[in-house]
């Protein structure tokens, strides 16, 4: 039975440069996701009393797709890159918040969303190596 893939093991396979391209991954989603929705709730009748469940699962969907794109790049270590990718993502937001939006942030909804772009990445990170080359 021959393997699957060669795979380095040690400490030096985890590849920062696939964790930033699936961070840019996530931004791009974001963003191509922001303007669809914005263009969505335009031409509709949605209300936006619904926009805050769409920020919400955009933002775990951003990190969920570049926790795979970051993953399947890596080709090894899912669990570590899809981690990696949602934790930039939410140091990115936050202090993107911070800086143009002035917003605090409470300790209680920091670890919810935390735990839960932790979740979603690290689902990414393991599908991620399972898509890959």
């Amino acid at each position: 039975m021959t393997p699957l893939r060669e795979e380095k093991s040690g400490y030096f396979s985890f590849k920062l440069n696939a964790v930033f391209k699936g961070v840019i991954a996530a931004l791009i989603i974001t963003i191509l996701g922001c303007t669809i929705s914005g263009i969505f709730y335009h031409v509709t009748s949605l209300t936006e009393k619904t926009l805050p469940v769409t920020a919400t699962s955009l933002f775990y969907l951003s990190i969920f797709l570049g926790s795979v794109f970051a993953a399947r790049e890596a080709g090894c270590k899912g669990l570590l890159h899809g981690i990696a990718v949602a934790l930039l993502f939410i140091v990115l937001g936050l202090l993107i918040a911070k800086a143009f939006l002035h917003m605090g942030v409470t300790s209680i909804m920091l670890l919810q969303k935390g735990f839960f772009s932790l979740m979603a990445g690290a689902v990414g990170g393991v599908l991620g190596v399972g898509l890959s080359k």
